[in-house]
């Protein structure tokens, strides 16, 4: 039978397929952080524009220059929006930076983040852990690179502490990879969107 009519298979490439029940893996390991990557590769453009809204901010605050960042998020059937400017941005990060560095206690901190505006606290988070998801983001372009060349590649990704209480990290191969963002594009095709996860501080 020709893969491509069979239901349970997902074409990747060429005549490569897999099965669609691969993703995420049963273990708990491989898991949790497959359902992380899924969840970076859904919102891949969105937080590509978060990450580099700070340094704008910065850049056209130092210019006098008009700046406004719309920042707009899902937590369930709840949809925050808030237009920041310039000022507020470079604001929050410098406020809760210094909350954070003054805090030896997580439940003391936990219960000052849950007093300040929600969505500046996750914004906030997503500005902070920007390297963590444009490496992911970074090394999946790699990854295709050298896949298709035929060179090895091989890359380790630790869950994010800021969003998850695990400790985890996993080693991907290129193909792994590959197959994930295929996956991942077949959600989305059929109209399944995770929300992005909150900062492990809001929640109760």
């Amino acid at each position: 039978m020709n893969p491509s009519l069979s239901s349970n298979q997902l074409h990747v490439y060429g005549d490569y397929y897999i099965d669609y029940n691969k993703y995420p893996r049963k273990d708990e390991k491989s898991r949790i952080i497959d359902i992380m990557l899924i969840n970076y590769f859904m919102y891949e453009e969105y937080l590509k524009k978060i990450s580099i809204c700070y340094k704008e901010a910065y850049q056209n605050y130092n210019e006098c220059k008009d700046y406004y960042f719309l920042f707009d998020f899902s937590i369930e059937s709840l949809k925050l929006k808030k237009n920041y400017e310039a000022r507020e941005i470079i604001n929050i990060m410098k406020d809760i930076n210094f909350l954070i560095s003054s805090s030896n206690n997580i439940e003391i901190l936990q219960q000052q983040l849950k007093r300040k505006n929600r969505l500046d606290v996750i914004l906030y988070f997503y500005l902070k852990n920007k390297d963590h998801y444009m490496n992911i983001f970074e090394s999946l372009e790699k990854a295709k690179i050298a896949y298709f060349q035929g060179k090895e590649y091989q890359v380790k990704f630790d869950i994010n502490q800021d969003f998850y209480n695990y400790r985890q990290s996993q080693i991907y191969s290129a193909l792994e990879l590959i197959e994930i963002y295929v996956y991942t594009q077949y959600l989305l095709k059929r109209k399944i969107k995770l929300d992005l996860p909150i900062p492990k501080y809001l929640i109760n």
